[in-house]
């Protein structure tokens, strides 16, 4: 084997084992809280030692804010993915909230980890700008209503006040997928509701066309 191959192989375990001992503290983390989950748990868990932890991230707060970048990012990516799409503002709606709803549904133990941080008392876990990403996604749908409001697709209103409305039965049915003794709101219930509320915003006919 030669020099490059050992240091790709040693590369791959190294790479390996951060993802165990990640995927590890999530669950963790998400289960006991971030106060509660401590380092030896973690390592034990993991099938490391607590040397290797601490050389991967230093301590147990490196740990957790790698892990909130890392699944943060993955929001900004699923936020990023509808801006390219030349479908109407109704299927923008659609295709956006479907998108973040399954980001969700496959990712629960992040998002249960985020809404206890962010809605729970304080459990001494580093500051992450959960904000920005409520920010986010509400200019997204803002900026796609603003845009059918524009293209005569949706009546004219207060794009802000209509985007709460979506985002009202978006939060519901999120947090519905991170809950363990029900779920109301699947993926096709919500692709109903927004029809619903997306009927609502649509331009009314110009009665005074008709008939000529």
């Amino acid at each position: 084997m030669t020099m490059e191959q050992v240091m790709a192989k040693k590369r791959s375990l190294e790479s390996d084992s951060r993802r165990q001992i990640l995927d590890v503290a999530l669950k963790l983390f998400a289960r006991k809280g971030y106060a509660a989950a401590t380092v030896r748990e973690i390592v034990d868990a993991s099938g490391i030692t607590a040397p290797s932890l601490y050389y991967y991230f230093g301590n147990k707060e490196g740990l957790y804010m790698e892990l909130m970048q890392t699944h943060c990012a993955r929001i900004d990516q699923v936020l990023e993915s509808h801006m390219h799409t030349s479908s109407s503002a109704k299927e923008k709606v659609k295709d956006l909230v479907d998108k973040i709803f399954l980001h969700v549904a496959n990712d629960r133990d992040f998002f249960r980890l985020m809404f206890t941080i962010y809605y729970g008392p304080s459990q001494g876990a580093p500051y992450c700008d959960f904000i920005s990403y409520h920010a986010k996604f509400h200019a997204a749908i803002k900026k796609i209503i603003e845009e059918g409001i524009s293209s005569g697709e949706f009546q004219t209103g207060n794009p802000g006040h209509m985007t709460l409305v979506i985002r009202g039965v978006v939060q519901l049915a999120m947090e519905e997928q991170i809950k363990e003794d029900r779920k109301i709101m699947d993926r096709q219930v919500l692709q109903r509701v927004l029809d619903l509320i997306l009927e609502l915003f649509k331009q009314p006919p110009d009665d005074s066309k008709e008939g000529r």
